[in-house]
C-alpha cells in the first residue's frame, strides 16, 4: 500500500515532532516554574521523554535536527548530574536558545537571491 519512501518520510516526520515536543515542552516547564527542584525537573522528563523511546530512531540529515537530537539526548540526563539546579535550568535555555539561532540560520539562507541586488 505505502511504499518504502513514503514510510521512511512517514518515520522522520513522527520522530522529528516528538523530538520538537520534547524541545517545547521542557523550556516551558523550567519557564513557568519559579523554585523547582532537581526531582520535579527529573520525573517531568522521565515523563516526557517515555513517547521518545517507543519510536525508532532515524537517520537525520538537515544540521538542526541533528543538534536538536544531541540536546535532546544530553538534556534527558542533565538531572542526574551533580549540577545546581540554576545550572540545569540555564543549560537546558541555553541549548534551546542555540537550535533557534540554528533553526533560524537555516531558514533564512535563500542561495538564488544572495548578491543579486548589490549597489
Amino acid at each position: 500500500m505505502f511504499t518504502e519512501k513514503q514510510k521512511e518520510k512517514y518515520k522522520r516526520t513522527k520522530y522529528t515532532r516528538e523530538l520538537e515536543r520534547f524541545l517545547n515542552r521542557i523550556v516551558s516547564f523550567v519557564n513557568k516554574k519559579e523554585d523547582l527542584t532537581k526531582e520535579e525537573i527529573s520525573d517531568y522528563m522521565d515523563r516526557i521523554f517515555k513517547p521518545l523511546e517507543g519510536i525508532e530512531k532515524v537517520r537525520l540529515n538537515s544540521p538542526y535536527l541533528n543538534e536538536l537530537e544531541r540536546y535532546v539526548e544530553k538534556t534527558a540526563n542533565l538531572p542526574q548530574g551533580e549540577q545546581e539546579i540554576d545550572d540545569i535550568k540555564k543549560e537546558i535555555l541555553h541549548g534551546a536558545n542555540q537550535l533557534q539561532k540554528t533553526k533560524r540560520k537555516q531558514n533564512n539562507s535563500a542561495p538564488k537571491h544572495k548578491g543579486k541586488y548589490h549597489d
